[in-house]
């Protein structure tokens, strides 16, 4: 029978020195990936933090933006209203023609229109070789009891003309 013969194993001879070195080495390894779990959870809550911040200022935005757009929609409507206001009533009243009377004059049985014996005094003028553009101011004078009428044209110009 042969003998076998097995090497002998190294033995490894540590001392304590080196065994708390080899510990805090796998400890710190070990460690590590808590270390950086905690500054992720670390960071992560931060991050949530500042996301509510963010989340608080952009409803604040959202709400000033709504209310200012609502103040602008009420300030756009009110001038509307004010502007259809006007326009309405501008539209409803009409231009007021200067009222004209008609003025009568009326002597034994006879009658006749003072506007029809101011245009007969206009024509009379114009007849005379006047221009009717030249006209600034007419004074008619009634005569009844002559049948008649008196004017002056621009304080310069007298004539007659019949009333009836």
């Amino acid at each position: 029978m042969e003998k076998k013969t097995t090497a002998a194993k190294p033995v490894v001879k540590t001392t304590a020195k080196e065994a708390s070195k080899d510990t805090v080495k796998e400890a710190a390894v070990k460690s590590a990936p808590a270390k950086e779990s905690v500054k992720e959870t670390a960071a992560e809550t931060k991050a949530a933090a500042v996301a509510k911040e963010v989340e608080k200022k952009v409803a604040e935005t959202k709400e000033t933006v709504k209310d200012t757009a609502k103040k602008a929609t009420e300030k756009v409507e009110a001038a509307t209203k004010t502007v259809v206001k006007k326009a309405v009533a501008k539209k409803a009243a009409p231009k007021k023609e200067e009222l004209k009377p008609e003025v009568f004059i009326q002597f034994q049985g006879q009658e006749a229109v003072v506007a029809d014996v101011i245009e007969k005094a206009k024509k009379q003028f114009e007849a005379e070789g006047h221009r009717a553009s030249s006209i600034k101011s007419i004074q008619v004078y009634l005569k009844p009891e002559e049948y008649a009428a008196y004017y002056v044209i621009n304080q310069k110009h007298a004539g007659r003309v019949d009333l009836f």
